[in-house]
């Protein structure tokens, strides 16, 4: 594995192991993690590495790169010389010599771990300053994707969904705009609230978890609260539910405001979890669904298109509850219980 052959000093150069050490990135706290359980032989380096970073503070002063690989190899040096003064010389005992080598390595190993921290620390504050860019994450039709936020708060995109963020993010807000469907476990962070502007409103949030459906072609949006508090306020810049509501609406766990576009107003309930949150899991969920909201979950679902043949309407809602089950059987298992017929063909469904 690329690091079994690590030294000391490679993982303290290591911006990755940095990260981890000091929590600053969840990817990185992930892999390394995962590095540790899966390589209990080679966690002595990595040991020694970890403690010094946790007792070296970030106000040494800096040196450029070439100091730095000089001071290293001054320890090096000095340690090869003394183990040769040690073969030469047998009078030498191995405390001495130990004791020797421990006074130079203390002398100048904190000067090179603070130079190197002191360079990554202005390095990563130019690059903030510099590099900070809007990250976006899209995902098509028919798939689903997890992301973590840089500041280690977890989204699970549905289909057809897209967010968009800075990265960093500011130092007085956590900003996320959201298109589609998304659920979010928040990182408690009360410096930093937490903010999403989905379909007209705004959601915030210090540290909970929830989730918003507000896709440009529903007439709803809905936000559910799974734990925590949340505060819905209206976007000045979105008139189509400006109307909706006058004051800010509050959630608790179990609560779902519904906020209707065509209508223009907005109406707290208790939501069903296998309806509004199944998605998460693979669960496909209809509820007396009309079959123009059947065919539009499907769409979203497989990334098919469908067209609707059918003139007659259906006599009664779409009902039905599938576990990660392919379209194939999602269709067998409700024709004939919702009296339509379908085919394949040129790559779409057609239902009539």
């Amino acid at each position: 594995m690329k690091f079994d052959n690590y030294r000391v000093e490679d993982f303290l150069q290591n911006e990755s192991f940095f990260n981890w050490v000091k929590r600053n990135n969840q990817e990185d706290i992930e892999f390394w993690e995962a590095w540790w359980r899966d390589n209990p032989d080679h966690r002595h380096k990595a040991s020694e590495a970890i403690d010094l970073l946790k007792t070296i503070s970030f106000e040494e002063k800096g040196f450029n790169l070439l100091e730095v690989s000089d001071l290293w190899k001054r320890i090096k040096e000095e340690t090869i010389e003394f183990r040769q003064i040690n073969s030469n010389k047998k009078s030498w005992s191995t405390g001495l010599l130990n004791s020797h080598i421990m006074k130079v390595a203390a002398v100048t190993v904190p000067f090179v771990i603070g130079s190197i921290l002191y360079l990554y620390h202005n390095k990563a504050a130019k690059d903030q300053t510099i590099s900070s860019q809007l990250i976006v994450k899209e995902i098509p039709r028919g798939q689903k994707l997890t992301i973590y936020l840089p500041d280690g708060s977890m989204v699970k995109l549905n289909s057809e969904s897209k967010i968009s963020y800075q990265k960093p993010f500011d130092e007085d807000q956590r900003l996320v705009t959201l298109e589609g469907e998304a659920f979010f476990e928040v990182t408690p962070d009360p410096k930093r609230p937490f903010r999403v502007i989905s379909g007209g409103i705004e959601t915030f949030v210090v540290g909970t978890s929830f989730n918003i459906s507000a896709y440009s072609d529903d007439i709803q949006v809905k936000v559910s609260v799974v734990s925590g508090k949340v505060s819905i306020n209206k976007t000045s810049k979105e008139e189509k539910i400006a109307n909706s509501f006058s004051e800010s609406i509050v959630l608790s766990p179990s609560e779902q405001a519904t906020f209707f576009v065509d209508k223009k107003r907005a109406l707290v309930s208790h939501y069903d979890p296998n309806e509004v949150l199944g998605w998460r899991e693979g669960i496909l969920y209809f509820h007396n669904a009309s079959m123009e909201e059947f065919v539009l979950e499907l769409e979203r679902w497989y990334g098919i298109d469908i067209v609707v043949k059918r003139e007659i309407p259906i006599k009664k809602g779409i009902v039905g509850e599938f576990h990660n089950q392919s379209l194939e059987e999602i269709l067998m298992g409700m024709h004939a219980s919702s009296e339509f017929e379908y085919e394949f063909e040129n790559g779409k469904l057609i239902i009539k």
